[in-house]
């Protein structure tokens, strides 16, 4: 993916809605791309539980591959609010780590974005004693933890 293209088509996404940014990009070791969008007052870009966060990183990442014809994934994140939001669900997920280590038996994580479920999952693999799965449809969809 060519990091100039990825923040023009974002900048343009960005001027239709008179925002005044900046972006740092970064390459990542799998060729994908990460954006840091930076600025005041851009809590509207993350909306409820980083939904609106979300729709634009899809909304990017649909404009590029039409645009190229290449899937390649760019992840967009405002004001570090996906590295703060993981940090505080690798907490919640370390907690929920001890309850089914003492009981012995799975326990459900609150519901999760798709996006956090997955960074759920990411995080479980490091530990061998236990294993996770997605269940619940749609808005309901949440990670069990289970004993391995």
């Amino acid at each position: 993916m060519e990091k100039k293209h990825a923040e023009e088509t974002l900048n343009k996404i960005l001027s239709y809605m008179n925002v005044s940014t900046s972006l740092k990009t970064e390459e990542v070791d799998d060729g994908s791309l990460e954006i840091t969008i930076s600025g005041d007052d851009l809590n509207f870009l993350i909306g409820y539980r980083g939904e609106s966060l979300e729709a634009l990183q899809t909304l990017l990442n649909l404009m590029l591959f039409k645009e190229t014809g290449n899937w390649s994934f760019v992840s967009i994140d405002i004001n570090n609010y996906k590295k703060d939001r993981y940090s505080k669900i690798e907490g919640i997920a370390k907690n929920y780590i001890d309850r089914v280590r003492f009981a012995n038996k799975e326990v459900e994580l609150p519901v999760m974005s798709s996006f956090e479920r997955k960074h759920v999952h990411l995080f479980i693999s490091g530990y061998d004693d236990i294993k996770s799965e997605s269940i619940g449809e749609g808005s309901q969809r949440r990670v069990v933890l289970k004993p391995s």
